[in-house]
């Protein structure tokens, strides 16, 4: 058995510098076999075993397999054919195409000059855009040549007629596999010059049907045929796929247009609402491009909100495809994304139908998920993905479809999984949505070599000013603000200058601090949405506020309603004071008259302040009587506050746990309740105890005072008045 090792040198090189996956390589070769993981100790033994490899030249990021493993294997280093054999090649494949029984002869004649011209154009460019930290991409192969005469080899003659045509078609193609992964616009500058001077060079005679213009070329601008009743059932109604020249960009505007509401028609879940400015018609049309040539795969790199995911969605609509992108959850892993890949290579290759796969690099929740994406961009084969049942399976389903698409080809397993994974690779189409921020994007690529070789890669720059334009227009034009149609072409223009004047602040930012920070078209879009709001919300305000103003406007006109009122009231209450004051005049006369009546009282007090005085020594005699018997009750007086020193605050808690007190207690509660001015209850006679009924209930509350001993210890006795004493008379002479 000979095996076959592509991209040995990929596995990650460990801190030890080794590569663990080809350390068993190298068991193997040497020892002739490796120990069971499951067994330890039993030693498999592989016998008539060959191995072949293959691996790209190490440097640039690319690892080197270890030494120990290279001194088993014979090296071969495979160079580039040579021009002579690169022209032999593409000129059989261009000549064989475009040959004098399909096209005119001026465009026959043309085709073998073109040959070598893309050739040396092809050298130039990859001798001038060598690959940096910050290119990495910039990696050109043979790949490149083969996807430029494929887009060539899509034109029809009705469509190519003129030796214009073909050097139009041959820019196009060039641009669009080499030039559209360019990042900076000096390149492209240098890409457009280079090309025009080799043309120069190499077919002086055709250089004045040189274009001076870029032009674009798509396979989507023709209307599907009409239905008639004469037509044959196995007519195709779609609209077909025509490679030709765009007539305006403001035609294929409008068309993209109609595609995109019969998108919002058809396909559920998406509302697509885009802004088709010149940048975005062009990427649209470069997607559009990729994913319709067989096995076209596309890495779309952009920061976030270009529109590279909706682009693509829209371009597989226009394409007829299907398009998936996968649903991330927590518990995501390797064994779902197999389960989604088994799903699309059974849509592609079993099905038949075209299908674009959109990954993004927000969904690599494992790096394992590229080893996936990198084994379909190179081989297009994943080892193991299905069970040997469910090939069966399919198996038995392929084989009508592969007798009736290729019937002298026999119908063994190895035919039917060559014809399937060849009929998915053709359906199948991979469109990589990767950001360039960070360095993830960069290290991902040189692992993963599948991801630049396997795709044709369109970098999206950053917004122009007319895009933005576009953009706030789009969203701000049917909004309504309160101003003048000038003033909002304003703000429209302003809301770009914001934009392009935080890119450059971000820059400045940067290189002042060194700290990244990153200013998106999705940002643009977010500023616009949350002005929007803004203005709303403050619109709504001003608009309460008016009302406001309004409403105290109208109290104050109601007030002035009021005030006037009150001025005529005010002059009938004048003349009621009037009134009122010649009634107070006569009623002071009154007064006078009073006056001499009160000189007469004045003579009886005085006779009464005589009766007063003799009053008043009654009470003196009284008040010694009194003190003398005080002097008698103070002995008691003591006893009793020598008595209350000895009541304790237990005491007191034992009386209010009592459920039912003995009812001399309570009659002595009702009297400190009494002294304390509390509420008692109203006389009512006890016939049990023939006596009225006690207060224990305020009692208790005023026992539950935590203060309460405190209180009877130090209770003020001056304020004992007659009124507590005679209300106290009757329990002093309860028996």
């Amino acid at each position: 058995m000979t095996i076959f090792i592509d991209d040995i040198n990929m596995p990650v090189i460990n801190e030890w510098g080794d590569q663990i996956t080809n350390e068993i390589v190298r068991q193997m070769i040497e020892q002739r076999g490796f120990y069971s993981l499951e067994r330890p100790g039993d030693f498999s033994t592989i016998m008539d075993i060959q191995m072949l490899s293959a691996m790209i030249h190490p440097g640039g990021g690319r690892n080197d397999i270890p030494n120990r493993l290279k001194r088993h294997l014979c090296i071969f280093n495979c160079t580039l054919p040579s021009n002579n054999s690169m022209d032999q090649i593409f000129k059989s494949i261009g000549a064989g195409y475009f040959s004098s029984d399909r096209f005119v002869f001026e465009v026959v004649e043309v085709i073998p000059y073109l040959v070598p011209l893309t050739r040396v154009f092809w050298q130039n460019v990859k001798a001038k855009m060598l690959p940096t930290p910050a290119n990495f991409h910039y990696v050109f192969n043979l790949r490149d040549l083969s996807r430029i005469w494929e887009g060539i080899l899509k034109v029809k003659h009705e469509e190519c007629k003129s030796v214009e045509q073909v050097l139009k078609l041959w820019c196009h193609e060039c641009t669009r596999v080499i030039s559209d992964r360019f990042t900076a616009e000096k390149d492209k500058i240098w890409f457009s010059s280079k090309m025009k001077s080799d043309a120069e060079l190499n077919i002086k005679e055709f250089m004045e049907f040189y274009p001076e213009e870029p032009t674009y070329w798509v396979d989507f601008l023709r209307d599907a045929p009409e239905g008639q009743e004469e037509e044959d059932e196995e007519m195709s109604f779609e609209p077909p796929k025509i490679y030709e020249e765009i007539p305006s960009f403001d035609f294929v505007r409008a068309k993209v247009l109609i595609f995109m509401s019969q998108f919002n028609e058809y396909i559920r879940g998406y509302n697509m609402d885009l802004v088709f400015f010149m940048d975005a018609l062009k990427h649209l049309m470069i997607v559009s491009r990729i994913i319709s040539n067989p096995r076209g795969n596309a890495l779309l790199v952009g920061v976030g909100g270009s529109g590279k995911q909706s682009l693509t969605r829209l371009s597989s609509f226009i394409a007829g495809y299907k398009f998936f992108q996968m649903t991330l959850t927590r518990s995501y892993n390797t064994g779902n994304l197999t389960e989604d890949l088994k799903f699309l290579y059974r849509t592609a290759g079993l099905d038949g139908n075209g299908m674009t796969f959109i990954f993004t690099d927000n969904e690599i929740k494992e790096e394992s998920f590229l080893e996936f994406i990198n084994n379909i961009l190179s081989s297009g084969e994943i080892a193991n993905l299905f069970a040997k049942d469910e090939l069966d399976e399919m198996y038995s389903e392929l084989i009508p479809v592969m007798k009736k698409l290729q019937p002298r080809r026999p119908a063994t397993q190895d035919n039917l999984y060559d014809f399937f994974i060849s009929r998915a690779r053709y359906n199948l189409h991979i469109a990589l949505c990767f950001s360039p921020v960070g360095e993830k994007f960069q290290m991902r690529s040189l692992k993963f070599p599948g991801l630049i070789s396997g795709c044709v890669i369109d970098w999206f720059q950053k917004w122009p000013e007319d895009a933005r334009i576009a953009v706030s227009r789009h969203y701000l034009t049917d909004f309504q603000i309160v101003c003048s149609d000038k003033v909002k072409d304003q703000v429209i223009d302003i809301m770009s200058w914001i934009h392009e004047s935080v890119q450059d602040t971000c820059v400045g930012y940067y290189d002042r601090f060194r700290r990244v920070t990153f200013v998106t078209p999705k940002s643009l879009i977010s500023f616009l949405e949350s002005y929007k709001l803004l203005y709303k919300d403050k619109q709504e305000h001003i608009v309460i506020m008016s009302e406001r103003m309004s409403s105290g406007l109208d109290k104050l006109d109601e007030a002035g309603a009021s005030v006037a009122i009150l001025k005529k009231d005010l002059i009938e209450m004048n003349k009621v004071i009037a009134l009122a004051s010649e009634e107070a005049e006569e009623v002071l006369a009154t007064v006078e008259q009073s006056k001499a009546s009160a000189e007469i009282v004045k003579v009886e007090v005085a006779e009464k302040k005589g009766q007063a005085e003799v009053l008043v020594k009654n009470i003196s005699a009284v008040k010694q009587v009194a003190e003398a018997k005080l002097e008698k009750a103070l002995p008691a007086l003591e006893e009793a506050e020598a008595a209350l020193k000895t009541i304790k605050a237990a005491d007191i808690a034992t009386v209010r746990k009592l459920g039912k007190p003995p009812y001399l207690i309570t009659l002595i509660m009702d009297c400190v309740c009494i002294l304390f001015r509390r509420k008692v209850k109203p006389i009512r006679p006890d016939t049990e105890k023939a006596f009225i009924q006690s207060s224990w209930e305020e009692s208790l509350k005023v026992m539950s005072d935590t203060s309460f001993l405190r209180k009877i210890v130090e209770y003020p006795t001056d304020l004992i008045n007659a009124e507590m004493v005679d209300m106290m008379v009757p329990y002093f002479q309860y028996p």
